[in-house]
């Protein structure tokens, strides 16, 4: 037998016969006891595969999931709750009434009928939505309408919210509509949408809803749609109803020392890193569109002045780009770390007349459920973890780590050295 062996054989032994591991020494001990020896190294055995099993599961989950996110609830006092970015949007995109002032002064000025610039005025839903006309139809409607502010032009024919939005009160205090609210284009319409963002309480609006501006486009729908930033916060109010709109909020909150980790590990960003899921996935779309179709799509803002909004000279470019365009050609777009989500939850008290609809808008209760992000483990937390089950399974240790470092290193090479060459 080599000496290699033959030293390796007998730390084996020595190490078994003076190991501080609880139960390890009883293989050295109770060697002339045949079974109570095949029970212990059973017993050792499967203590060490749990135990192995058992670090090695909770490391992949430490590599797999490094945060936890836990619920609370915090509470405020009223007046430090402020109303979102609320938005009230008409079913129709375009006022019939304005469709029909615009399309006269289009008759006084070209020889055309009436019907044929009130056709003409309906294609310009194709800023809103691209796919919505033909592109063989808009060619030549720019040159023909002569628009040099196409922004400005569109929200003249839209329903105005003074005619959208006929009283206010604010906490049961009668308010001016036009200082609350102000009209914005969205992509998907013209909006009105509140001026202040301090508001708190209890907002109470009486709606028109009266059939007045109706315009049969497609897509059109009778009454109101409300938002707020949140992919829950989207309400239909019908006309004639009579409802109450509670506005529950939930607060993600991020522990700093995410810091710690890289923005692909958490999945999130800090205010300082980034913005908004919502503001990254607009800019990545302008992005699309201005690498193919040199322009920037309407209603949206670019940081540069370089481009101009798209035209519908620009039909066939952008209905390429909303047909391939999504959200996940955009994997760099991550939610906040700190931020409020808002999920708005309608009642319906009852019915007016079918011309006029109700709403009340106020907090479902003064507190707002909290998730809080925090690191899964900590690096000793994981250490303890770790300790805590190899203790349990073997009775292990740092010195009994250290311990075998000492029996496999020094006491082997002493070993092999006594042992005379052959």
């Amino acid at each position: 037998m080599s000496r290699i062996v033959t030293a390796f054989n007998k730390t084996v032994v020595e190490y078994f016969r003076k190991t501080s591991l609880n139960g390890f020494g009883l293989l050295y001990f109770i060697r002339k006891r045949r079974i109570q020896r095949i029970f212990w190294f059973l017993f050792i055995s499967f203590g060490i595969l749990f135990a192995s099993y058992a670090v090695f599961s909770m490391v992949l989950e430490f590599l797999s999931y490094s945060t936890i996110a836990d619920l609370s609830e915090l509470k405020v006092l009223e007046d430090e709750i402020h109303f979102p970015e609320l938005k009230i949007c008409s079913g129709y995109k375009f006022s019939y009434r304005n469709m029909l002032a615009s399309a006269h002064d289009l008759v006084s000025s070209q020889n055309k009928s009436l019907d044929y610039w009130l056709n003409k005025l309906s294609l310009l839903s194709g800023y809103f939505d691209a796919l919505s006309v033909k592109a063989e139809n808009v060619d030549d409607l720019n040159s023909l309408l002569d628009i040099k502010n196409i922004s400005s032009f569109l929200l003249a024919l839209t329903p105005a919210c003074e005619s959208l939005i006929l009283k206010c009160k604010l906490n049961n205090i009668p308010a001016n509509c036009l200082k609350l609210f102000t009209l914005k284009a969205y992509n998907d319409g013209n909006c009105c949408v509140l001026r202040n963002s301090n508001l708190t309480g209890e907002l109470t609006l009486f709606m028109d809803s009266s059939q007045i501006d109706e315009y049969p486009l497609n897509g059109n729908l009778p009454g109101f749609s409300l938002h707020v930033p949140s992919w829950q916060g989207r309400v239909s109010i019908n006309p004639g109803e009579m409802a109450a709109v509670e506005i529950e909020v939930m607060e993600l909150q991020g522990n700093s020392q995410l810091n710690e980790y890289a923005v692909e590990k958490r999945a999130c960003y800090f205010s300082q890193e980034g913005e908004s899921r919502e503001k990254c996935l607009h800019e990545c779309r302008i992005k699309a569109t201005l690498i193919n179709c040199q322009c920037v799509p309407y209603p949206f803002e670019f940081r540069t002045q370089k481009f101009g909004y798209c035209t519908l000279e620009n039909i066939r470019c952008l209905q390429l780009v909303e047909r391939n365009w999504s959200p996940a050609q955009c994997p760099q777009c991550l939610p906040l770390c700190n931020q409020l989500f808002y999920r708005l939850n309608k009642q319906i008290l009852g019915h007016l007349h079918p011309w006029r609809s109700e709403l009340n808008f106020k907090f479902k209760t003064p507190h707002r459920q909290r998730y809080k992000t925090n690191i899964l483990y900590h690096w000793y937390q994981m250490l303890s973890n770790v300790g805590g089950v190899l203790g349990i399974c073997i009775g292990c240790s740092f010195i009994s780590g250290f311990e075998l470092i000492y029996f496999l290193v020094f006491r082997l090479w002493t070993n092999y050295l006594r042992q005379p060459e052959t």
